[in-house]
């Protein structure tokens, strides 16, 4: 059985539209206040990005369990 982790970002853009970045293999249990830091540093610098990230609006943790099937 394997388990892995996704972390989705969402933000709001300027035009009150929704933009999305999602992150695999990220850590199972960051704290809020890490993730908070990380997508305020995303707004901050957010003009590297072609659709430009203006606020913050939720974070998720998704986290997916793999378990394999023996076809012997």
């Amino acid at each position: 059985m394997a388990v892995s982790t996704k972390l989705s970002l969402n933000f709001y853009k300027a035009d009150d539209k929704t933009m999305n970045l999602s992150y695999k293999y990220a850590r199972q249990d960051p704290s809020n206040a890490n993730i908070k830091a990380l997508m305020e540093g995303i707004v901050t610098n957010g003009t590297i990005f072609k659709k430009v990230p203006v606020s913050l609006k939720s974070a998720q943790i998704i986290t997916t369990e793999t378990t394999e099937v023996d076809l012997s």
